[in-house]
Order: structure tokens, then C-alpha cells, then sequence
């Protein structure tokens, strides 16, 4: 029965998921562990997060690069401007960081700020939505474009354009030069990183919610994981032969019930503002016009952690097949939501919560140990 289903899902539907959003057990069992991460600093709309050579953490935040220095990283300084939103970042064997700007591609500063190259477009087609940066031991720097018609602001706008994928895995050398297309066809491709033994990358496709690897040697190309509950995002190593994945928001029966429904969302596309569509959401916009389960409705002034989630914090730690074998969460009446990156750096693991605008750490002891529930 569930093999004929999915037959006449493929045929009437073609655009419809044929997987139902898994339920959050097992390694993604819902805790309380992220809301218990002390706050370092605040920033407004963060986005990349990278630590540097120089012992500093470098953030991301609107059109600016910050470097955050000092007993908890609680000193900050501006590091260097950009021409549009930074994203992404990531760091070169020869001490140059990489940042992703929105419309812009790929640009690269000298640990003193200075800036010293550009990778704009890559085999004649413009890199104007990159998502995610890795580079590898010998230099090569890996980028994942979300899309070729929508920036990385429009990440929303894409979902529920629900198009054919339209991202890509790109690669180029250390001088941002030589760039070409590894991979084509991805579904907003959010995050990158490269394999522990260096052998693989590491790719995450938000709106097919999967993980994949791509042999570095000859392209060819490994589901690891499929239909997560989240939308997966950025990927890091981490210092255990595992990664970090960062899962900027929860799926919803509601958002993909939308995303089947054309005539509908076609609809609210354009009659709606965008803050207020039915989707989800980073946690960075209120507004009491939002739409609204009936499982979210507050009562006695009290909203459940466990109604459906708008916006919603998830990290998770995952081996090298893509299970989870631990994750933290900040709940629907959480305070640390829309997780864009993180970096595990001396026993802790720092996270950026682009919902709440806060950079924030939390002792990898306590993740093993179980933490909060």
C-alpha cells in the first residue's frame, strides 16, 4: 500500500514530498539544552561565523565583519566592511578570510582587513546566492549557491517558489580563481564542509532536507541522510570525527501542506507580505498578524513547547554516515532560534541565533552529559 501510494504521489503530484516529516526522536529527541547557552554578545540579524587563526571569532553580521577577541569573546571590533550582506565564512591555509555577500560572490580579506580578491561568477554564470564555505587542507575552497534566481535573503521566496533545484556545488583554487561547477540541480544547498579525510565533501539541500557526500576526486555522489525533520543548513567539523549541523528552522504539516497547494500559495505569494506567509520562519520577525496553528494559540498566557513550530533553535552533532547521535534544541518558547552556524573551538560550542541575534556558547560537557532536558 505505501509503495502504491507513493506511485500515484509521483504521478498526480510531482512536486509533493513522498516522505512524511519524521517525527524528533532518538538523537533529535527535543531537550531544552540551547536555551541554556550563555549569551555572549548581541548582533543584529548574524549570519557566518568562522574562528580565525589569530585566536578571535570572527561574525557576520548585516554588511559588516566583526572580530570577537577577549575572555569570552566578549570584545568586538569591526574587521571589515562589504558592498552587500555577509554570510558565509571560512578561513585559507594562507590566513585569508572568505566571505560570502549576497548578489556579490565570494570576497577575500587579509588578516588585516584589507581586501584581496573576488570570485564573482564561475563558468560565465554569477555567484549571487552563496549559502555556504569550506576549504580543503591544499587550499581549494568549496561554496554552495543556494539558487540562480533568488539571493540568499530570498531564501523563503525560493521554498515556496517550489521550483526544480537550481543551487550548486562550486569549486575553486585558493586565489579564488579556476572556478567550475561540481554539482548541479541542488535544492538551496545551505551548507559545505569538508570530510574529516579530506576524500569527500560534505553538502546539506534544505528544501530536499538531506545530506550528501561528493567525492572530491571524482564527483560522484552519496545520499548519507535523507528527510530530516528540519531544514538543514551549515555543516562544521567537529573535533571528534563528527560534524555540526545547524537546522535554521523545523518543517511543518502546515508549510508543506502550503507548498503542495499551488493555486494557494501562488496567492498568498502575492497578496501577502512575505513576513507573514505560511512558512517558516528564522524567530526574527513578530508580528501579531502571523499565521497561527491552533496548537500555538497561548492559553493562561502559556504557548506549549511542544506546538507547532514557526520558528524554532536545533543543532545537531552527526557521525560520518549523517546520524545524529546528539542535538540541542531551543523550543518553540525558546530564546535561541534560527541557528546559522556554529563553531566548536577548546571544549565549547559556539552558536549564532539569526532569530535572536545572539552569539552564544555552551560546554561541549555539558552536550555529553546530557545538559538540560
Amino acid at each position: 500500500m505505501s509503495l502504491a501510494r507513493d506511485i500515484v504521489d509521483r504521478i498526480f503530484f510531482p512536486n509533493r514530498d513522498v516522505h512524511a516529516i519524521p517525527v524528533l526522536d532518538g538523537g533529535f529527541s527535543p531537550n531544552k539544552r540551547l536555551d541554556a547557552a550563555r549569551t555572549l554578545v548581541q548582533f543584529e540579524k548574524p549570519d557566518g561565523l568562522a574562528a580565525g587563526p589569530d585566536g578571535r571569532l570572527y561574525v557576520s553580521a548585516g554588511s559588516t565583519v566583526f572580530a570577537c577577541s577577549g575572555d569570552g569573546f566578549g570584545t568586538v571590533e569591526r574587521f571589515a566592511g562589504t558592498d552587500g550582506p555577509a554570510g558565509a565564512l571560512a578561513w585559507t591555509p594562507n590566513n585569508r578570510l572568505l566571505v560570502a555577500v549576497e548578489g556579490r560572490g565570494v570576497h577575500a580579506f587579509e588578516v588585516d582587513g584589507k581586501s584581496t580578491g573576488i570570485l564573482e561568477t564561475v563558468e560565465r554564470k554569477p555567484l549571487r546566492c552563496v549559502t555556504g564555505l569550506a576549504v580543503a587542507a591544499d587550499g581549494m575552497v568549496y561554496a554552495t549557491e543556494g539558487s540562480d534566481r533568488n539571493v540568499t535573503g530570498d531564501w523563503l521566496v525560493d521554498l515556496m517558489q517550489n521550483r526544480k533545484g537550481r543551487g550548486r556545488l562550486v569549486v575553486c583554487d585558493e586565489d579564488l580563481s579556476e572556478g567550475r561547477t561540481v554539482q548541479g540541480g541542488l535544492s538551496w544547498p545551505a551548507g559545505v564542509a569538508v570530510a574529516h579525510d579530506e576524500a569527500e565533501i560534505l553538502v546539506t539541500e534544505a528544501w530536499s532536507h538531506r545530506l550528501s557526500a561528493v567525492s572530491r576526486p571524482n564527483g560522484a555522489v552519496r545520499v548519507l541522510k535523507r528527510n530530516f525533520a528540519g531544514y538543514p543548513g551549515r555543516i562544521v567539523r567537529g573535533s571528534a570525527g563528527d560534524y555540526w549541523v545547524a537546522f535554521f528552522a523545523l518543517r511543518t504539516q502546515l508549510t508543506e501542506f502550503v507548498l503542495r497547494e499551488t493555486s494557494f500559495r501562488v496567492k498568498m505569494m502575492d497578496r501577502v507580505p512575505p513576513e507573514l506567509w505560511i512558512g517558516p520562519s528564522l524567530g526574527d520577525h513578530v508580528d501579531y498578524r502571523e499565521p497561527t496553528q491552533v496548537g500555538r494559540i497561548k492559553k493562561l498566557g502559556i504557548q506549549k513547547p511542544w506546538a507547532p513550530a514557526r520558528s524554532y533553535g536545533l543543532i545537531a552533532r552527526i557521525d560520518g554516515d549523517g546520524e545524529a547521535h546528539e542535538s540541542l534544541h531551543s523550543r518553540v518558547s525558546g530564546h535561541l532560534h534560527g541557528i546559522t552556524a556554529a563553531a566548536e573551538i577548546a571544549g565549547r560550542l559556539y552558536v549564532l541565533s539569526r532569530g535572536h541575534g545572539q552569539l552564544a556558547v555552551i560546554p561541549l560537557s555539558a552536550v555529553e552529559e546530557g545538559g538540560v532536558a
